[in-house]
């Protein structure tokens, strides 16, 4: 499967009216932007704009979409969806090396935090699986602690990659007695 042919089989929840963008450019526009450092929406929206010409190149659009166009778009995709097939994609790519070291780690998404006076907030964090030797990110999946536990994402990220033989470390949350 072509990063093209994987991008096109995420859902497009946008009206069919107005739509600028095909998602699969809109999307390799994006990764293109985070790929070379630009997280924030309106960071991802000045690449997109000072890099318009290049994209024209390779991509068919009237005009790159702005950052409020990028946030909007980003909160509608469906992320668990995003993330499974993106996973899948790459998977083909990276094979595991024996001996290898993978850090598994969960950090929380900037601005996620909806009411900041709750004892126990709602906040989304994102789990990687990281080859240090490679320097890259094997898998990745989104966790929101009121939902389920990162000990259960975690096992789940790591069973997917069929992992064998590699080095694995972890925080002492995983440390469990049964898990």
């Amino acid at each position: 499967m072509t990063l093209i042919e994987m991008l096109s089989s995420i859902e497009d929840t946008r009206k069919r009216r107005g739509i600028r963008h095909k998602m699969p450019n809109f999307l390799i526009m994006c990764l293109t932007a985070i790929m070379s450092g630009y997280t924030g929406y309106r960071e991802i929206g000045r690449f997109l704009k000072e890099n318009q010409w290049e994209f024209k190149k390779y991509l068919t659009f009237c005009k790159v979409p702005t950052y409020a166009s990028v946030r909007r778009i980003f909160m509608e995709i469906d992320f668990d969806d995003f993330a499974t097939k993106f996973n899948q994609w790459a998977a083909q790519f990276l094979p595991m090396c024996q001996g290898e070291t993978l850090a598994v780690d969960g950090k929380a998404i900037a601005g996620t935090i909806k009411d900041p006076q709750n004892n126990y907030q709602n906040f989304v964090s994102l789990i990687s699986v990281f080859a240090s030797q490679r320097g890259i990110v094997l898998a990745c999946d989104k966790l929101e602690n009121k939902k389920e536990s990162e000990i259960y994402t975690v096992q789940r990220l790591l069973q997917a990659l069929d992992i064998q033989g590699e080095i694995i470390t972890l925080d002492a949350l995983h440390c469990q007695k049964n898990s």
